[in-house]
């Protein structure tokens, strides 16, 4: 490595251990060991299909590994806002000792708008191998009053 030297820098006020630790933390890459790891909590951008099948929305999402209850989905007007959450342990023992023991988290998010309004009331929702199937209905448009001016 060269070193320059300038007018604004005093060598004697550095140690070589100091320029190493500096150069180290300027060159260091922008992930870390504990994210290849899989130590840190992940959000995943879960795979999903909205078709338009005239009065409902039909949605699909692929949810791996995700129990029933940890599910999420709510409704307000257009948006919909479907979370889950999943964690898996394996552990191999001989005898008293663990030989292996692996831990895995992931989180599921996708929040999205409808080009209309849905509703709760006649929605259906299935879960079947890690696939959620939503029925969602359209909210039927109420026709706009005229007010009488008196």
């Amino acid at each position: 490595m060269t070193t320059r030297l300038t007018p604004f820098v005093r060598r004697d006020l550095f140690s070589p251990m100091f320029e190493d630790l500096f150069r180290d933390f300027w060159s260091r890459p922008a992930w870390t060991p504990a994210l290849l790891e899989g130590e840190l909590e992940t959000i995943e951008r879960a795979r999903m299909d909205v078709v338009d099948k005239g009065a409902n929305y039909e949605v699909t999402v692929e949810l791996p590994g995700v129990k029933k209850d940890d599910i999420n989905v709510s409704i307000e007007g257009s948006r919909v806002l479907i979370s889950a959450e999943t964690k898996t342990e394996k552990e191999k023992k001989e005898g008293d000792k663990v030989i292996y023991a692996e831990r895995s988290a992931a989180r599921y998010a996708r929040s999205f708008e409808l080009p209309t309004e849905v509703t709760e009331a006649g929605a259906d929702a299935h879960f079947e191998n890690g696939v959620l199937m939503l029925m969602l209905p359209k909210r039927t448009p109420t026709p706009t009053k005229r007010l009488e001016i008196h």
